[in-house]
């Protein structure tokens, strides 16, 4: 249940990032009714579908708002958390926005390298413990990082990759401190 409430959020966050520069980043969870699975949902990897021009107005169906409705039309059961890590990323953004580019572009991310090299940054950001602003930068770093990649034609792929890592690090590492803190929901008290 943590594994699959992470991969949501990562998702999401990731998703908004994109939208804000107006990529749309496809996240289909599908029923996989196998016996094998036990009926369990099956997460094929999000793929960026293209980049959107800018709505013209609110009735405009090609707006980025309308696709992601249209592309994930179910409830969101971790809603308020999604609107708190949005606005409180939005609000990170604002203040140290080119910061995190200026790092995201001296990384210098191929696709060899840029495992290891998110890695790094990421350790370093949790190097000296762990709490909720740091959880929040994690999700702003990995967000502007993928906006950098898909601004890349070779280096889209990443985004799928990178949205792994970020999963991979809160099911790892950042487990047992949010746990501890009180699950996601220590997040929005």
């Amino acid at each position: 249940m943590a594994s699959e409430c992470n991969r949501n959020i990562v998702e999401k966050y990731i998703c908004h990032k994109l939208s804000k520069r107006g990529y749309v980043w496809r996240c289909d969870n599908v029923r996989d009714e196998d016996a094998a699975n036990n009926g369990s949902i099956v997460s094929p990897p999000p793929t960026l579908v293209h980049r959107c021009r800018e709505a013209s107005g609110p009735d405009d169906n090609e707006s980025v708002p309308n696709l992601r409705r249209r592309l994930n039309p179910q409830p969101d059961p971790y809603a308020a958390i999604h609107r708190v890590l949005r606005e409180a990323g939005d609000e990170l953004e604002r203040l140290y926005q080119p910061d995190f580019t200026e790092m995201s572009r001296q990384l210098y991310l191929t696709s060899t390298t840029a495992q290891r090299r998110f890695a790094e940054v990421i350790d370093e950001l949790f190097r000296d413990g762990v709490n909720w602003g740091r959880i929040i930068a994690f999700f702003e770093f990995g967000g502007t990082v993928c906006v950098e990649c898909a601004a890349k034609e070779d280096m889209t792929s990443q985004v799928d990759n990178i949205a792994e890592w970020m999963t991979e690090y809160l099911n790892g590492p950042l487990n047992s401190w949010i746990k501890d803190n009180g699950g996601w929901v220590g997040l929005i008290q």
